[in-house]
């Protein structure tokens, strides 16, 4: 097998087969021609959709889920062509071969979510392999410039900016700026097709799995915490998340159950920890990393009295990252 070396990033934490809410959904195989219902999501481990080419789902007439290595986009097929939200580093043929399997027409833009490259470094390639077709590159401004700043080269320049909506080919999207925690670019999409409301939202919510390390390396967790509040606000029927299955709203409260426990054990740790019996030698290193660890594996052992059991490995790889960057995030900000 071939594996993307990015793509090597979306199967880091995904180590386990679990289901959050296994109960609560229907697991069928990707169709690409059955339109999925509420609650649907698609069938298989986390290993099995890595190693696979690629697998559609179609969400509504003209949207689709595509996840290439446990790397997932969104396609809307236009009047004339097909528009990708973003496309990752190490995907691009096979998200060429995708559209493929379930239109004939040509794709001409491709949105970016954030600029991190392993979400839409591939880009540059899809524009290569279509060089006698015309591929827009959409974005913010603020994804455009963070580009910039962080020099992230792999993607395709961005070539038109788009705002709070943008049109393409009788689709009309809404973007959503305020999703700052994981990074300060990052970008969530609505877009409604017919009766269906989709969201696109990215390295937020990833479903089927305890979430990344640190939350996916959150810039901001508070930040990420209020983005995960806000999803649950928002009006949509499902997401299509960075990696893992389909979303939906038990999916984000799943999460945002987590993140209030996380934050729940670390006022007890902090109420039971007490500075003074870690005062001791000279290095006030020694002092603060015997506080703080005390709380945090507080945290982290209570943590683990009630999400542990079931899913053990992905536990012991993630989950005291998570206490540990919201520890910080509170700490600084006097939580």
């Amino acid at each position: 097998m071939n594996t993307p070396k990015y793509a090597l990033f979306g199967a880091l934490a995904m180590l386990s087969t679990f289901t959050t809410q296994a109960g609560d959904f229907i697991y069928k195989p990707a169709s690409a021609t059955e339109i999925a219902v509420h609650h649907q999501k698609v069938a298989g481990s986390h290993r099995e959709r890595f190693v696979k080419p690629y697998e559609v789902q179609r969400l509504s007439q003209n949207i689709y889920w595509i996840s290439v290595a446990n790397y997932n986009v969104t396609a809307v097929v236009g009047q004339r062509s097909v528009l990708l939200i973003d496309a990752p580093h190490g995907t691009g043929k096979q998200l060429l071969a995708a559209i493929k399997s379930f239109t004939n027409k040509p794709l001409h833009g491709i949105v970016y979510s954030h600029a991190h490259a392993d979400h839409v470094g591939d880009s540059r390639l899809i524009q290569q392999a279509l060089a006698d077709t015309p591929i827009e590159i959409y974005a913010t401004a603020e994804v455009r410039d963070a580009l910039h700043s962080h020099k992230v080269t792999a993607p395709a320049p961005v070539t038109q900016l788009i705002g709070d909506t943008f049109n393409f080919e009788g689709h009309t999207f809404k973007t959503f700026s305020n999703f700052n925690g994981h990074t300060q670019d990052n970008t969530a999409l609505l877009i409604q097709d017919q009766e269906r409301t989709i969201i696109h939202a990215i390295d937020l919510v990833h479903p089927d799995q305890l979430e990344f390390r640190s939350f996916s390396n959150v810039e901001d967790a508070i930040a990420y915490k209020n983005d995960i509040d806000t999803l649950m606000t928002l009006d949509w029927d499902v997401m299509v998340t960075g990696h893992s299955n389909l979303g939906y709203k038990a999916d984000v409260q799943f999460v945002q159950d987590y993140i209030r426990d996380v934050q729940t054990f670390i006022h007890a740790g902090l109420a039971k920890a007490q500075f003074a019996e870690h005062f001791k030698g000279e290095s006030p290193f020694s002092w603060y990393a015997g506080y703080t660890n005390e709380i945090i594996d507080f945290a982290h052992a209570k943590m683990a009295e009630k999400y542990r059991k079931g899913r053990e490995e992905e536990f012991d790889i993630v989950a005291k990252s998570h206490v540990r960057v919201m520890f910080w995030a509170m700490f600084a900000r006097a939580l």
